[in-house]
């Protein structure tokens, strides 16, 4: 019973987080982005980043990214899909596109953290179940989510995300990726800011790599 259950918990999750921006969230007229160029201070590790949030049926809340690498190392994307269910919980499906359309996908929940500062918003999620492309589960990987926002005076802003895998073979619970974004909108159009990428360096604590980006924002307000 707990085996026909889990099989269709992972069906469900790649199913919901293999879909993408459809011509019916654009109907809605809920569709914005930006195109980024980010450069690092290890030139190599610079790249162009295409980012969409969305809306699908149901009141999904949607995003997607795309990052086209250098030297023919092709792209790395995901896509998250959020469902509000009550209270500030939530219901999330993720999927990873990594030189294929669908790489592994994930089901887990959310949650608001309540009762923060004015102009301030941060939200945790933890994505316990994980199947590959074919629909086999993965048993070892286990994502503890945050993301946080804060509006800064002089239209700066301040945000970062950020995971933790908590089930790892033999080396305990390890960071997987995350970062640091401090910008301003110059006009309705452009974006400049300071992007530091936080990577795993074997252990549950980051290593930081500076970075600066500019946007090129479409759409809505992101």
């Amino acid at each position: 019973m707990r085996k026909n259950l889990r099989n269709i918990l992972m069906a469900g999750a790649i199913s919901l987080a293999s879909l993408l921006p459809t011509q019916k969230a654009e109907a809605q007229g809920n569709v914005s982005g930006n195109v980024e160029y980010i450069q690092s201070e290890k030139p190599d590790n610079s790249y162009a980043r295409l980012q969409g949030f969305y809306t699908l049926p149901k009141d999904v809340k949607g995003f997607t990214f795309l990052e086209f690498y250098k030297n023919g190392n092709g792209y790395f994307g995901k896509t998250t899909l959020d469902k509000a269910v009550g209270e500030g919980f939530g219901a999330r499906a993720v999927a990873y596109h990594a030189n294929e359309p669908l790489k592994k996908a994930g089901l887990g929940v959310t949650k608001v953290v309540p009762h923060l500062p004015k102009n301030t918003f941060a939200k945790i999620g933890l994505i316990p179940i994980w199947a590959g492309n074919k629909g086999r589960a993965i048993g070892d990987k286990a994502l503890a989510q945050y993301f946080a926002n804060v509006n800064l005076p002089a239209g700066f802003n301040l945000s970062s995300f950020g995971d933790w895998d908590l089930i790892t073979k033999d080396k305990g619970i390890q960071w997987e990726y995350g970062e640091i974004n401090l910008d301003k909108k110059l006009n309705d159009v452009f974006t400049i800011g300071y992007n530091p990428v936080l990577f795993n360096k074997g252990n549950a604590v980051p290593r930081l790599e500076h970075r600066v980006v500019g946007r090129v924002n479409f759409g809505g307000k992101k």
